[in-house]
């Protein structure tokens, strides 16, 4: 297998795990953020924000590891796959440290109540 393809290979894991990953997040954080946001657009903003983001991240993650390393072909495509899951799981973990402040202040509020 040639360099291109490998890349392309690579890339196209990514971006497939990125589109799976926001479609399993999309609609709760969706609901979650038009009940944080004040206006609808501004959620939607966020959203799309977040998209962005978790596309991009591993994204640039596989790019950044295929020019740093070099192997064999499985050796390759593992790095990517680490680079892509590192890359979701940095973007996740972002997310849910962002979403947790609002939230948990919320609750801790209405359980004074």
């Amino acid at each position: 297998m040639n360099v291109i393809t490998l890349l392309f290979l690579e890339t196209t894991i990514s971006i497939i795990a990125s589109i799976i990953t926001m479609l399993l997040i999309s609609k709760p954080l969706k609901e979650s953020l038009l009940d944080l946001c004040p206006t609808v657009e501004l959620a939607n903003f966020w959203l799309a924000y977040t998209r962005t983001m978790m596309l991009i991240s591993p994204l640039l993650l596989v790019l950044l590891i295929n020019s740093l390393h070099e192997g064999d072909m499985f050796s390759d495509l593992r790095s990517a796959l680490i680079a892509t899951f590192s890359g979701l799981l940095l973007g996740l973990i972002i997310i849910g440290k962002k979403m947790y402040i609002p939230v948990g202040f919320n609750k801790s509020i209405n359980n004074k109540d």
